[in-house]
């Protein structure tokens, strides 16, 4: 009988532990290898089946009350690669765009915010960063670019700090992109290229991609309707799935905890 109890007790932990355990989420992009990219905002080079979307309030995880729908804030994003850089292309639905005020932080801006692992060999269960995750918040003002380099949640950060923190820098060596108003559409269309070698130094190797290599890899969207101090931004995450009304960033704290996100997935 004992001993019954005792397999009991042991099958209850490892179904307990199993439950409060994550990997990376079944939310993957395909990436297609890239030809010729012209980074202008016209998206007729690019394989637009293969995407993934922002648009379901469950994947809202801040800022719920702010949100009109998916006319309001939705995304399709896209992604292509080569051996040099990462393709990054958004339909971003948003009623009111381009809203950037100088000197904010931007986060609390129209922004979109990429989370990328640059190690292929990356544990998916891993609950905190490592110095190969990358936090990217991208933003404009329609006719000016600026990135945000988020590293103040990793440990040991291997000689790589946060950069572009407050707004009103380029942090990217070779940074190309584009952003068209699409008025049809109801939003506007980004079109990026960062070089991969920005996301390395001597100490953390460069992300090489070849097909058939998937990585961890999330998106968030930041919508704001007026630049008002004190306000935070509407936030929407790709592999959120919450209910209630109830939301905050650290009831899916993907900023801390890579286990949360979805993948990218490299084809031809």
């Amino acid at each position: 009988m004992k001993k019954r109890i005792s397999m009991l007790l042991a099958l209850g932990l490892a179904l307990g532990s199993s439950t409060s355990a994550f990997a990376y989420s079944d939310r993957n992009l395909e990436a297609p290898k890239a030809g010729e990219v012209v980074i202008d905002g016209d998206l007729s080079e690019w394989d637009l089946s293969k995407t993934l979307r922002i648009d379901a309030e469950s994947q809202i995880i801040d800022q719920i009350e702010h949100w009109d729908g998916a006319e309001d804030c939705a995304m399709d994003i896209y992604a292509m690669w080569d051996e040099e850089n990462l393709y990054i292309a958004a339909k971003i639905y948003d009623k009111d765009p381009f809203v950037y005020r100088e000197g904010f932080p931007l986060d609390e801006l129209d922004a979109i915010i990429l989370f990328l692992s640059t190690d292929p060999e990356a544990d998916g269960e891993r609950t905190e960063y490592s110095a190969t995750d990358w936090r990217i918040v991208q933003s404009t003002d329609e006719y000016d670019f600026f990135n945000f380099v988020d590293r103040d949640m990793i440990a040991d950060n291997q000689g790589y700090e946060t950069q572009g923190e407050y707004g009103d820098e380029l942090v990217f060596d070779d940074y190309e992109a584009a952003a068209v108003e699409d008025k049809e559409m109801g939003g506007w269309i980004l079109e990026s290229k960062i070089p991969l070698h920005n996301l390395s130094n001597e100490n953390i190797a460069q992300l090489v991609p070849e097909a058939g290599m998937t990585v961890g890899f999330d998106f968030s969207i930041l919508d704001v309707d007026l630049p008002c101090p004190g306000i935070h931004s509407l936030r929407m995450q790709s592999s959120a799935n919450l209910d209630g009304k109830d939301r905050k960033p650290e009831m899916y704290d993907v900023d801390n905890n890579p286990s949360l996100w979805g993948t990218l997935t490299f084809v031809e």
